[in-house]
């Protein structure tokens, strides 16, 4: 039952996915700022999704390294330490996009705003690895992703 419930999502994110990215393919130029309003809201779902999809991979991540057996086994460390890297991943890969791709878009007169936008795209993108990582590691505490964030015993 887990496994079908995990497929749809998967399927349901892949979609979800390519809409994003076909749409932000066409880079549109900002004049207005009812142009920089409809892309302060791209901005902050496109972070979200970018959050979810980073935290897929860190699961996947974890999933592909195998348990060590013994009094003291090094891949919780390992799964852990991946968590981390790609949550830093999804925070400055989102800000390095909007800086270098969707910025030079956007007039002059408007690109200080956007600044504003582009941290707080950033920012979610980083509450929601951080989030749905948490939730994920207390749902699934005894497996592989468990590690994530050990509960104490």
């Amino acid at each position: 039952m887990k496994s079908r419930i995990f497929n749809a999502f998967y399927i349901f994110l892949l979609f979800i996915t390519t809409q994003v990215v076909s749409s932000c393919g066409k880079l549109v130029s900002v004049r207005t700022p009812q142009d920089l309003d409809s892309l302060s809201i791209q901005t902050y779902i496109i972070g979200a999704i970018v959050g979810l999809v980073m935290v897929i991979i860190a699961a996947i991540i974890s999933n592909v390294i195998k348990f060590e057996g013994g009094a003291n086994p090094k891949d919780p460390g390992k799964r852990r330490r991946w968590f981390w890297i790609l949550m830093i991943i999804s925070f400055s890969s989102f800000y390095l996009y909007n800086k270098f791709l969707v910025t030079p878009t956007i007039s002059p007169n408007l690109y200080s705003k956007f600044q504003t936008t582009s941290l707080i795209g950033s920012a979610i993108a980083l509450a929601t690895f951080l989030i749905v990582g948490f939730v994920m590691s207390k749902m699934f505490s005894t497996g592989k992703i468990g590690n994530w964030f050990p509960s104490k015993k």
